[in-house]
C-alpha cells in the first residue's frame, strides 16, 4: 500500500508542478504549460496512470504494444486502435513512432543492451539511441518523442537492483506518458528476464527506478480541469493495476511473438496478460 502511494503522489507533484509552476505557450495555437527538464521517478512496478477522474485504457495500452512487438515500422493495424496514428503516418506509410523497430527489429537494441550489462555489470552504456537524424527531417510527420533508454545494474544494501533512464525530447503528460509509462515498464520487464540467469544473486525490483527526464513536459489546456481533479483527489482514487514480471523464457518467447497472440499465449504469465 506505502508503494501505491508513493507512485500517486509522485505522479499529482509532477502535474501539479506543470499547471501551477509551468509557463504557457502556444505551440501551433495550442495553450499549454511547460517544465523544461523535468525528472519523474517512477516504481515500474505500478506502471499506469489510473485515478478515478483519468482512468488509463489499460486495454489500449496492450494493443499498442503488441504493434510495437512486431517491430514493423509499416505496420497500419494500429491506425484501427486510435483515430490519431492515421494523422501521424509519415508519406511514405512508416511510424517512427512503433519502438519495436529500435528494440526488436534491425537495430536490436534490447541484445545490445542485454549482451553489455553481461559483460560488464557496472556498464554505463547499455543505451538504445531511439531519435536519429532521419526523424528531424521537414518531411516527417512522426517524429519519436523518446530520445533513448537505458540501464543500469546497481548494488544498494548488498541487493542488485536494474534500474532504467529515459530521456525524452517531447512528453505530453496526459496523453503521452500515461502509455509511455507501461511501454518503458515491459521493456524493463524484458531485460530484466534476460539477464536474470547470469547472475547468482537475485535482480531485485523492490527499489528499482525508472527515471524520466524530458526536455519539454507539457500539460495541454483542455486537460486543465480533469488535472485539477486529480490533484484533489484522494490517495484511494489511484488504482494499482499490476503488469506482471517475465522470466527468461518468457521473455525470449514475448521478443519472438512478434505480437502474435497465438503465440504470446505461450510466452508466460506477462504474455498471456497481454492478450487478456
Amino acid at each position: 500500500m506505502a508503494s501505491e502511494i508513493s507512485q500517486s503522489r509522485r505522479i499529482k507533484k509532477m502535474l501539479q508542478h506543470i499547471l501551477e509552476d509551468g509557463t504557457e505557450i502556444h505551440p501551433r495555437g495550442l495553450e499549454c504549460r511547460e517544465i523544461e527538464d523535468l525528472q519523474l521517478f517512477i516504481d515500474p512496478n505500478l506502471p499506469f496512470m489510473s485515478f478515478e477522474d483519468r482512468k488509463y485504457p489499460v486495454n489500449y495500452f496492450k494493443k499498442e504494444m503488441m504493434w510495437k512487438l512486431s517491430a514493423n515500422k509499416y505496420n497500419e493495424s494500429i491506425k484501427a486502435e486510435a483515430k490519431m496514428w492515421a494523422e501521424v503516418q509519415n508519406p511514405d506509410g512508416t511510424f517512427n513512432s512503433n519502438y519495436g523497430q529500435y528494440w526488436f527489429g534491425e537495430q536490436k537494441g534490447i541484445w545490445d543492451v542485454v549482451t553489455e550489462l553481461v559483460r560488464d555489470q557496472d556498464s554505463r552504456k547499455a543505451v538504445i539511441p531511439m531519435l536519429n537524424v532521419s526523424h528531424m527531417s521537414p518531411q516527417t510527420i512522426d517524429t519519436v518523442c523518446t530520445e533513448s533508454v537505458g540501464f543500469r545494474i546497481r548494488k544498494f544494501e548488498d541487493r542488485l537492483y536494474l534500474n532504467m533512464s529515459v530521456h525524452m525530447r517531447s512528453s505530453d503528460v496526459i496523453f503521452g506518458l500515461g502509455t509511455d509509462i507501461p511501454t518503458f515498464s515491459f521493456l524493463y520487464r524484458l531485460v530484466k528476464g534476460l539477464i536474470q540467469p547470469v547472475y547468482e544473486e537475485k535482480i531485485f525490483t523492490g527499489s528499482s527506478s525508472l527515471k524520466i527526464t524530458s526536455m519539454s513536459s507539457h500539460l495541454y489546456a483542455r486537460h486543465y480541469d480533469v488535472v485539477k481533479r486529480i490533484i484533489d483527489s484522494p490517495d484511494e482514487s489511484y488504482e494499482s493495476i499490476l503488469m506482471p514480471h517475465c522470466d527468461y523464457a518468457g521473455a525470449l518467447k514475448i521478443i519472438a511473438s512478434r505480437g502474435r497472440a497465438d503465440l504470446l499465449t505461450k510466452a508466460g504469465t506477462l504474455g498471456v496478460w497481454l492478450c487478456e
